[in-house]
Parts: structure tokens; C-alpha cells; sequence
């Protein structure tokens, strides 16, 4: 039987020494042998870290693939909870609760016309029963700030930032709603997947949606600002040179 130690184990199966740790807490991983304080792996947990890495590739998070690890019985719908898994979020916000003060120091003041903005913009969420608001996202608080911080008027920051998000979330609906249809021309309206290898189609088919969302989003906003700024600097020469005309 081949024996690994955990540096070994991380290498040949493509992970961390981190993860290992991480899989053991969670039950994904039977504990290792010891010998005296050395830790030492076998195939088995080998095989577990490779179906581990297989699963989080299909999309699958690691509530489902401990279902599936610990309780081999389980059916497999109710392993993977269908809902969960077509509709669990893509986004990591990293969302931040913050004081009037501190969003003042941000964003250069904080009255409650100021947050009504930011809440109708999608930016901050009012909590109830206090003062303080919460960021939805405190990244796009930190890059608004980075513009305010260069001269450019808060509500104009503001305005681009609603306007930019309303325009994307619908070039996104376009691509989801080529899934749904996907699952309705392959399956008809209302379908539950039941058996393991729908689940396993509907579940790779979202998992590559989000792939090919990210991967074009990215891409189209690249060639877009490529465009944007082109035509800007076109806009300004005309003017620089209707100005030098005149």
C-alpha cells in the first residue's frame, strides 16, 4: 500500500496541504495513520482528494460532496439539494457594516439624502435599528471612493456605477436565460432532474454557464473599454481641434 505524508499527498493529488486540513475538519477525509507525530496517507485518501477535486470542478460545493463522502445511501437528490445547487449565488461580496463616519471618510459625507442614493443604488443597505449601513460590497465602496478621491463629483460616480450594473445585469439575463431555455427545449417546463445523470447534466450545464458568463463578461468588458476610450479620445480631438479653430 502506498503511504504519503501530507506534502506528498497535496502534490499527487493537485491540492494544498491547507485543503487536506481543511477537508479533514469537515469530515471529508478519514483521519490519517500516525507514527509518532508524523501523519501518513494512503490511497483511500488519495481517491477521496481526486473525487473531491472532480465534484468542486462540476460545480458541485463541499455541503453536497460531504453528503455524498459521508452518507454514500443517500439519494441523490437529496445529497446534492437541487435548489441549493441551481440556486446558490456565484458572488463572493465581501460585505462590510460601516459607520456614517467611516462612509463620510470614504465617499465625502454621509447624510441620509446621501445614503438614500447609495441604497437606491444598489451600494449600501440601510440596518435595522441603527445608524450604521452596510456595503454590499465593500470593494465597489473602496473603487467609487478612488474616484471621488480624483475630482470626480459624487453623484456623477454615483449615476455611472447604477447605470453600469443595470446594463450588465441584463446582458447576464441573456446568457441564463439560454439555460433555462436549454433545460426547457431538453426537458420540457416544470423538470426536476431525479436520476444521477440528469442532476449531473443540469449541474454541469449551469456550472459551464457560469464559466462561459465570466469568461465572456470579462472579455466583452475588455473590447468595451478598448471601444469607449477610443471614442472618447476621438470626441476629445475633435474639440481640442474645433477649439484651436475658433
Amino acid at each position: 500500500m502506498t503511504e504519503y505524508r501530507i506534502d506528498d499527498l497535496a502534490r499527487e493529488s493537485g491540492t494544498t496541504t491547507r485543503n487536506i486540513r481543511g477537508y479533514q475538519e469537515r469530515g471529508l477525509l478519514p483521519a490519517p495513520l500516525r507514527r509518532g507525530r508524523v501523519a501518513i496517507y494512503t490511497e483511500r485518501h488519495l481517491a477521496n482528494l481526486r473525487a473531491i477535486n472532480d465534484l468542486l470542478g462540476k460545480g458541485f460545493n463541499l455541503k453536497h460532496i460531504a453528503t455524498f463522502l459521508t452518507n454514500p445511501r443517500a439519494r441523490v437528490g437529496e445529497a446534492l439539494e437541487l435548489a441549493d445547487v441551481l440556486g446558490e449565488h456565484w458572488s463572493r461580496e465581501s460585505r462590510r457594516r460601516m459607520s456614517r463616519r467611516e462612509l463620510a471618510a470614504k465617499l465625502g459625507a454621509a447624510d441620509d439624502e446621501t445614503v438614500d442614493r447609495l441604497v437606491s443604488a444598489g451600494i449600501v443597505s440601510r440596518i435595522d435599528g441603527s445608524n450604521d449601513v452596510q456595503a454590499i460590497d465593500s470593494r465597489i465602496v473602496d473603487n467609487l471612493a478612488a474616484l471621488i478621491d480624483r475630482g470626480m463629483p459624487f453623484e456623477s460616480v454615483v449615476a455611472a456605477h447604477a447605470e453600469f450594473t443595470d446594463k450588465l445585469s441584463d446582458a447576464v439575463r441573456v446568457l441564463m436565460r439560454a439555460a433555462h431555455d436549454e433545460f426547457i427545449r431538453r426537458e420540457g417546463i416544470g423538470w426536476t432532474p431525479t436520476t444521477p445523470d440528469e442532476v449531473a447534466w443540469a449541474t454541469d450545464l449551469m456550472a459551464a454557464m457560469r464559466r462561459t458568463a465570466t469568461d465572456d463578461a470579462y472579455s466583452a468588458l475588455d473590447r468595451a473599454l478598448d471601444s469607449a476610450l477610443d471614442e472618447q479620445l476621438r470626441e476629445h480631438e475633435q474639440a481640442s481641434t474645433s477649439r484651436r479653430q475658433a
